[in-house]
């Protein structure tokens, strides 16, 4: 009877150290797999913070980008700043939506920190510092756009001021041309005696019996300007004189000209001096 009794406790330990050591093996396997799933939570999470970091060196090679594309459109022609303006703004539009998805993404990975139940001050100073480098980002764009948006205005302020700037020297230099061109334009007629005083070129001066004897004949007080010829003193230096030529009023440096007679009956004079010759701009050429 002792004997079984003792036969019965030995298999009532056996069996109860059996049962612990499943329990121990149960627990083991447990504590494994939490600890594999707290190495895979943090591996997820290292990785995804990573990958965000990657997006934002991304975005602020872009960035660095288009600040040189804007810089180089501040001296582009006009016509061709509004073209160029939307393809920057297209880029910045780009950017924005890239870090505002990875905004989403670093939000989401700050809850998933947030709902593990356990302390990662690490991974929650990683995230943190994310989120600010998304924040220095985001306004940095914020203010190239604003920089964009001004370009065009900026262009167009500076090509109007260039423009006036050149208008004003156009009609400087217009004002000039026509200064010049009023001084050096000298204006000649010739015909015979009586046709120019009908055209009221000449007229007798002085003299005595009502200018019959001893007169004078001078260029006119008021002549009526159109029927003279223009000429530039500067390019032109000979005049056709449809006759032989009598007279030249009023009288002029004799070593200022030179009189050629043709032989068809009409005669060039040559203006050898023209500054001693054009003292007066209008020249009366009276033929015979």
């Amino acid at each position: 009877m002792r004997r079984n009794i003792w036969m019965f406790t030995v298999l009532v330990l056996i069996l109860a150290g059996c049962g612990k050591q499943d329990e121990l093996e149960q627990r083991n396997k447990e504590l494994t797999q939490q600890l594999a799933e707290k190495d895979k939570f943090i591996e997820d999470v290292t990785a995804t913070i990573n990958d965000i970091h990657n997006t934002i060196e991304s975005a602020w090679a872009m960035e660095k980008g288009v600040v040189q594309q804007t810089v180089k459109t501040e001296g582009v022609q006009p016509e061709n700043v509004a073209e160029v303006k939307r393809q920057i703004i297209d880029r910045i539009a780009a950017m924005r939506s890239l870090l505002s998805e990875n905004r989403k993404r670093a939000i989401a990975l700050e809850r998933k920190l947030k709902d593990a139940g356990a302390a990662y001050a690490g991974l929650e100073k990683m995230v943190a510092d994310l989120k600010q480098n998304l924040d220095d980002r985001e306004k940095a764009i914020a203010d190239l756009n604003t920089r964009v948006e001004s370009l065009q205005n900026d262009v167009q302020q500076k090509t109007q001021v260039i423009a006036d700037r050149e208008n004003t020297i156009a009609q400087r230099e217009q004002t000039i041309n026509e200064q010049t061109q009023k001084l050096n334009t000298v204006y000649y007629v010739a015909g015979k005696r009586d046709e120019l005083r009908k055209k009221g070129v000449i007229a007798d001066e002085g003299g005595f019996l009502w200018g019959l004897l001893g007169s004078t004949t001078v260029l006119a007080a008021n002549f009526d300007n159109t029927q003279f010829q223009p000429m530039d003193k500067t390019a032109e230096s000979t005049i056709q004189v449809p006759g032989k030529i009598e007279k030249i009023i009023p009288q002029r440096d004799t070593s200022s000209y030179v009189e050629v007679q043709s032989g068809d009956g009409t005669a060039v004079l040559k203006i050898v001096r023209p500054d001693a010759f054009w003292r007066v701009n209008h020249l009366v050429i009276i033929t015979d």
